[in-house]
């Protein structure tokens, strides 16, 4: 069976987007059924009724669901608004949620993935698609539990919801139940692998640094010096360049987000996103960074940005194997829109042209959820993942 991918974006009241997502995809798939449906919601919907309302049209999909800090399909990104990515073809899509992540990630991840099988027989490749609540703080801490629990060949995807950066409550749902402080996945099963493709468009800006006090998201001392002293120091150059010569309190935000971390991981880095400073001079970050790690200051252009958005693509691209890609669905940082403005929508484009101008639909995040065979962390910010699927 040939796989099919819709995508549908819409505005309006909970049941407003529904009806109108329900028949807008309906006329896409052309008569075809889908089997699970991620869903994006902003704050100006309630996720839960979305969710069930969908699962109410379309009863023998699975429905997954975040809120979100904006929301895309190929056609163009939007705020206020629900996107929906409907997959169609010869799954086998089971799923799980699990609650109180804040409280134990161990134990919430036991909950997603305690009624998940191991194989289904004429389907080889497993695939995890994983969304969680971020404001619980251990994002991290989930992916690789999640990572150990399904095992090492499964590769995995998602993102952490958002709020409109409210920064007050994110949300999650699976087929009409919305929870916050917790986990939710869907396993497929399938006879064609996916592709993943994972890309930042940062670039080391200083030399190694080394994490000397660190607690959870807040680093205290960078080399035995204030975080936020050495910040200053080590972007001089490059910020009196771009207008920072002198940081007002009002501008902190915008430079923390030009100048992020990039924690190192072998030959590459991971990005991690400083959030604001403290009056020690301590800066907070979107997750945790552990005592002793090893970073580089990063910095980053919009350019860089869109071209690593079609690397992602390109990336996910070549995970299929030369098949054709059906469609795609992305988990893109709020960050990046925030520094790329109104050339997000671009880089959107980027992808779905990388792929052969095949329909895509996702979410902005406040982090973004990666594992492939061979990596030891999953959780990045400020990146840009791509999980796209084979027509066959």
């Amino acid at each position: 069976m040939k796989t099919q991918v819709a995508t549908s974006l819409a505005r309006g009241s909970s049941m407003e987007a529904v009806s109108s997502l329900a028949k807008d995809l309906r006329a896409k798939l052309g008569g075809n059924t889908p089997v699970l449906l991620l869903t994006f919601a902003s704050t100006k919907q309630s996720l839960g009724e979305v969710t069930g309302g969908l699962r109410h049209e379309f009863p023998e999909a699975r429905v997954l669901g975040a809120s979100t800090a904006g929301e895309f399909t190929e056609g163009g990104d939007a705020k206020g608004s629900v996107s929906v990515f409907a997959l169609a073809g010869d799954f086998k899509v089971h799923v799980g949620l699990g609650t109180g992540l804040k409280q134990s990630a161990e134990g919430a991840v036991a909950q997603a993935v305690g009624h998940l099988p191991a194989e289904v027989p004429g389907y080889p490749h497993r695939t995890a698609i994983v969304l969680l609540d971020p404001l619980a703080g251990n994002g991290e801490e989930a992916s690789l539990l999640l990572a150990a629990s399904l095992g090492a060949e499964v590769p995995m995807a998602g993102g952490a919801a958002g709020d409109d950066l409210q920064m007050s409550a994110t949300h999650v749902a699976l087929d009409g139940r919305e929870e916050t402080n917790a986990v939710v996945m869907a396993l497929l099963f399938s006879k064609d692998k996916p592709g993943i493709g994972v890309a930042h468009g940062h670039r080391p800006l200083s030399g190694p640094l080394k994490v000397t006090r660190a607690s959870g998201g807040t680093v205290y001392e960078v080399d035995g010096r204030p975080a936020w002293d050495v910040w200053l120091e080590q972007t001089q150059a490059s910020a009196a360049e771009s207008g920072f010569a002198e940081v007002a309190r009002d501008r902190e935000g915008a430079f923390l987000l030009k100048y992020e971390a990039g924690l190192s991981i072998g030959d590459d880095y991971k990005i991690r996103a400083p959030l604001s400073r403290n009056g020690d001079g301590s800066i907070n970050f979107a997750c945790g960074i552990e005592e002793g790690s090893v970073i580089r200051i990063t910095e980053s252009v919009p350019e860089r940005q869109v071209e690593s958005a079609r690397e992602a693509a390109r990336r996910a691209r070549e995970g299929l194997g030369g098949r054709k890609a059906a469609g795609a669905v992305v988990f893109d940082c709020i960050c990046r829109n925030l520094i790329l403005a109104d050339r997000f929508a671009g880089a959107v484009k980027a992808i779905s042209e990388e792929l052969g101008g095949v329909p895509v639909a996702g979410f902005e995040t406040y982090g973004e959820i990666a594992l492939e065979v061979g990596e030891m962390s999953g959780f990045h910010n400020t990146t840009s993942v791509v999980l796209a699927f084979p027509e066959a």
